[in-house]
This record gives C-alpha cells, structure tokens and sequence, in this order.
C-alpha cells in the first residue's frame, strides 16, 4: 500500500449485511478522493457482509483504493481497528464503524481543516445519531475553540466528553498513534472511551469543524447499551486501569470520568452483582477530596431505591466533575 497517502479510513467488519452497502456507498460518494485509500477488516463475519462488500467494489470506478484484509480469527472491533491500523499507508487515519456512515463532504471538511492546522494531532468533526440522547455528538452549538495547543484545555474537553470521546469522526495523525502506542485494548466493550482517556495524555495540538459529518447508527438492542457481564466486566477493567494511570493534568476529571465509569452500572444492578464494584469505589475514595469521598459515601450506604439513584445521578451529572 501506497506510503505517501494522505487518508486511510479504517472498516471493521463483522455481521454488519444489514448495513455494509450503506457505509461503503457512503465513502465511495465523497467529494474528496485524492490520497484516500479505504481497509475493510474482516473479523471473521458469518454473514454476507464482505460478500456484499466486494461487490460493490468491483462495481467502483473511482479513486479511492479499497483493500480486504481477511483476519485468521474473530478478535471484536479493538482488534479489528489496531488490524487496519497496522497496514495502514495514510498519514491520517480516519475510524469508521461499518453499521454508520459518512456525509459525501465529510473528508474534504477534516482535510480542509488538517491543512489550516498542521500540527494537529486530532482533528475532529461533529456527528448525529439515529436516537435521541447522543446530542452531545454534535458540536454546532457548543463554544469549543476550533483548534488549542493548551494541553490542559485539550485534555480536560476530551475527558469531559466536551469533544466526542469517540475514535470516529476523527483525522488522527498515525505517526502519533504509533510513537504513543496508541492501540485499542482488545477484549473489551466501551473501547472508544477506553482509547480517549489514554489519548487524552498525549495531545498537545487538536482542531475542531463543526460540521456534522458523520451519522451514527444507534442498533436496537446493542450489547454496549445495556448492563450485562461483558459490559459490567470491560467497565470494571477499564476502571482499574485508569486508577492506576492518573497523572497531575486534570486530575480531577478523571476521577470524576472513574466515577462516572462505575456509577453507570451499579446504581441499577441488584446487591449481588454490584459487590464487584465496591473494591473498586474503595480504592477510588481513598484517591478523592472531601467532596468525592462523601458523593461515593452516598452511592454505597444508602439504601438502594428511588433517593440513592437521584442523589448518585445528581453527583454524576453535576458536583462530581466540579469538585472530587
């Protein structure tokens, strides 16, 4: 693959026919093809997926270069990613997930926007969701500057999820990636939050268009939305994982993206489940202020019901980020 490339957008595939078509039609109608290759990563798909996939290819007459790579074994979309990332040939990558897709100017606008800040690590776009509830995707109406080299600034918005702590929708420098081995953690669920805290390190330049140019596949029933045991693990891990990480830069916001991280679940699953998460809590008190330790204080010794779900919701959603 071609090394002076400017874009390569990275497809995990995996029981995705339903979807397939609309994606890859997506990325061979943009207005911006020059320098742009596209990877597909066959993670094993039992479906139709790739097959309907080639298909289209073999119909396209345009620019864009789109390469199959077939994994040996099922390995989820971290797995899948970090595959593509590693053949990747373009000095940006572009994350695509293969159930969404993207506005036929989406490329053209980061690449406008990567051309007027060069420096910029990540440049990021908005995006809208076929559900409500994901209006923070889009970053029409929020003051965010439209680029900083304010390490402190960056990090915090990314770990407030002021920027979309999302892997897609984004031009992210690959020599950067790599230099901070950047890679997603496979095995787990909730990957792409897992990826922005770590990111969040090691940003010193980012760039922001507030167009939305991504649209973002909301699937009913999907295994990330509800609390079952993958979910409840791959919270778990990533919680121990970012207490053993916390540097001094906004060390406030991520314990409060800890705390956020363990109250998600543990406020609605019974008493026998929710143990899991009490070494957890521990060891995040005995890191916290005054005001963390009694906002985790309330999580753990009022009784569960209607009040210690109001009272945990409220610190998540008002008093955590300002003061653990």
């Amino acid at each position: 693959m071609n090394n002076a490339l400017f874009c390569t957008i990275i497809i995990p595939i995996y029981q995705v026919e339903r979807y397939i078509g609309k994606c890859l039609k997506s990325v061979m109608a943009q207005s911006f093809t020059k320098g742009v290759e596209c990877i597909l990563v066959n993670d094993c798909t039992k479906d139709e997926s790739v097959r309907i996939a080639q298909k289209l290819i073999d119909k396209y007459r345009g620019e864009i270069p789109f390469h199959i790579i077939n994994r040996p074994k099922n390995g989820g979309l971290s797995a899948a990613r970090n595959t593509g990332i590693l053949q990747a040939g373009g000095d940006y990558l572009y994350f695509l997930d293969s159930d969404d897709y993207i506005t036929p100017d989406c490329i053209e606008v980061l690449e406008r926007t990567s051309r007027k800040f060069p420096k910029a690590q990540i440049v990021q776009a908005g995006a809208q969701a076929t559900s409500s509830g994901f209006e923070y995707l889009s970053l029409k109406s929020k003051k965010l500057r439209e680029y900083s080299e304010d390490t402190e600034y960056i990090k915090r918005e990314m770990l407030m999820a002021h920027f979309p702590p999302t892997a897609w929708n984004k031009l992210v420098k690959r020599k950067w990636l790599l230099e901070n081995h950047l890679f997603f953690k496979e095995g787990l669920l909730h990957e792409d939050d897992y990826w922005n805290f770590f990111a969040a390190k090691f940003v010193s330049a980012y760039a922001i268009c507030k167009e939305d140019t991504y649209m973002y596949n909301i699937r009913p029933g999907s295994i990330t939305q509800a609390p079952n045991e993958q979910n409840i693990r791959s919270r778990l891990i990533s919680a121990s994982d970012f207490m053993d990480n916390i540097d001094d830069l906004c060390r406030h916001e991520q314990l409060a993206v800890v705390y956020k991280l363990l109250i998600a679940d543990y406020r609605v699953l019974p008493g026998k489940e929710s143990r899991n998460y009490l070494p957890l809590f521990t060891r995040l008190k005995s890191m916290c202020g005054v005001f963390g330790k009694i906002a985790i204080f309330f999580v753990l010794f009022f009784p569960k019901g209607i009040l210690r779900n109001r009272l945990a919701k409220l610190f998540h959603d008002k008093i955590i980020p300002r003061l653990i």
